[in-house]
């Protein structure tokens, strides 16, 4: 056993040794933020040795400036991060999280380090991270155990691998302390501010297993001046961290932080979270595609009057998974129905384009683009654990009622296989796209009296507000004026409001 008071006293006297010996210029590049967490506390830009030491008696010795600036320092003298890890993420990087951050499918931030001493329990916790939503970044022997035990990392999936090293979960801090300084209206050097923000808005956790060194686990212990409760999975007693079992600890943090979900298991067999949105299916990987310019296929979203919408019934129309051949490209059909007693016919181009969010939620489902120009992918893995193309119906009419449940009252979908119907299906199909570009086509500005404010953002960055009009998108680029308009219609009292 651990005791996490005497680690602390001998983490923090090696770390000031190491810091009277740094020595160079060190920097990091593709940031506006310098060594952000550094800067952050103390509004200093620090490339030196000597700004380093300066900064870090400014700051009382912090540990987190120390493992910052010997970890920058590290890197500037060759010890390059190799893949799979990332180090330190680019500003560009942390600025594409933003969307996620605001649509919800990412409720909060995780740090899980150290080396579990089971593989399949370090798999079950970061499966759960994902099925619930939270972005986990992985730094010391926890990426070697799930790659161990065949689960894929990388940024794509929302697992992130910052480093060999527990050392490298500075890097998580410092995207703390950039979102703030980006997003949070805090000042570099109000560290009062910035320590405020985290602990207020910033929903975050560290997960800690057994393998920390004496350095990692006063910087680990530092963490919880920005709020972030430390729960250790492994050997450690004493300070503040607080003692759990791994299959605890993802519900014990959350409900420290506040961080509420309900998550309904899809009868699929596959798993399905928005963690798997950014992955990709390459060629070597699929068993069969549909579209893509290799066959022809649609999506279309009709709304139906209620009796002639069966909720849940998926059905497909030529084909089944058994039935081709690995690798082939496949014609496809996808027609989804709903009905509402508060749907609208004018929601259906904004239903439509959740599709492609909703395929991609699927482990071993991969979708890209809309209308008749989709592409869509099924994995020899998914195909593997029994993935038909059923699934993806069921897939995508679960999370429909999930998402939309005061809109929709019932959901079914069509698949079609059968390359002849494909093609009758897909001329009717064209001919409500014509319908909808007519409808909006070339609309301007001076075309409305009404505009729309947009808030969605404010869970991270409280000082902004968007006004969205016809001529101008959000500032994310993903909230039109029509998103706009039918969200406020959709629900009166959310993140959009006319002006």
């Amino acid at each position: 056993m651990i005791h996490v008071e005497n680690a602390i006293i001998s983490g923090k006297k090696s770390l000031k040794e190491r810091m009277e010996r740094l020595s160079g210029t060190f920097s990091y590049d593709e940031t506006a933020y310098h060594l952000p967490v550094t800067f952050a506390l103390t509004g200093t830009a620090v490339h030196t040795a000597d700004e380093a030491r300066a900064a870090y008696q400014a700051t009382g010795e912090n540990p987190l400036v120390a493992c910052e600036c010997l970890t920058a320092a590290a890197e500037a003298t060759g010890e390059d991060v190799q893949p799979p890890y990332t180090g330190f993420l680019p500003d560009a990087v942390l600025r594409t999280l933003g969307y996620s951050l605001v649509d919800g499918s990412i409720l909060g931030l995780v740090i899980v380090a150290g080396t579990p001493q089971s593989p399949d329990a370090a798999a079950s916790l970061c499966r759960e991270l994902q099925e619930k939503y939270m972005l986990t970044f992985l730094s010391g022997g926890i990426v070697e155990s799930l790659t161990g035990a065949g689960v894929k990392v990388g940024a794509e999936l929302r697992l992130v691998p910052l480093g060999s090293r527990p050392f490298s979960a500075i890097h998580f801090i410092d995207i703390i302390a950039r979102v703030a300084m980006m997003f949070g209206g805090v000042t570099p050097g109000d560290a009062d501010r910035l320590l405020a923000y985290a602990q207020e808005r910033a929903k975050a956790i560290a997960i800690v297993f057994p393998g920390l060194d004496d350095e990692e686990t006063a910087v680990f212990d530092a963490f919880r001046l920005l709020g972030i409760p430390i729960l250790s999975a492994g050997e450690y007693e004493g300070s503040e961290w607080i003692r759990v079992s791994a299959s605890e600890a993802v519900r014990t943090g959350m409900d420290l932080k506040g961080i509420k979900v309900s998550v309904t298991a899809i009868p699929i067999p596959m798993a399905c979270s928005p963690a798997f949105e950014g992955k990709s299916i390459r060629k070597e990987e699929m068993f069969v595609e549909f579209g893509g310019g290799r066959s022809p296929a649609f999506e279309l979203l009709r709304f139906r009057p209620g009796a002639e919408v069966e909720d849940g019934k998926v059905r497909v129309i030529g084909p089944e998974i058994e039935e081709l051949k690995e690798g082939s490209a496949v014609p496809l059909g996808l027609i989804v129905e709903v009905a509402g007693k508060t749907m609208k016919k004018e929601y259906e181009p904004v239903l439509e384009r959740r599709i492609h969010n909703f395929v991609n939620y699927g482990e071993g489902t991969w979708h890209v683009a809309q209308r008749d120009i989709i592409w869509v992918r099924i994995s020899k893995e998914a195909v593997s654990h029994g993935v038909r193309i059923e699934h993806l119906g069921k897939l995508i009419a679960a999370k429909f009622r999930m998402d939309f449940p005061d809109l929709l009252d019932a959901v079914q979908v069509t698949l079609i296989t059968n390359e002849s119907e494909v093609l009758a299906a897909k001329k009717e199909a064209e001919k409500v796209y014509e319908e909808r570009d007519e409808r909006i086509r070339g609309m301007k500005d001076t075309d409305v009296d009404t505009f729309y404010s947009c808030t969605l953002c404010q869970t991270f960055a409280p000082n902004h507000v968007c006004i969205i009009t016809p001529e101008r998108p959000a500032l994310c680029g993903a909230i039109t004026w029509l998103d706009g308009r039918i969200a406020y219609e959709i629900s009166p009292s959310g993140a959009n409001q006319p002006v």
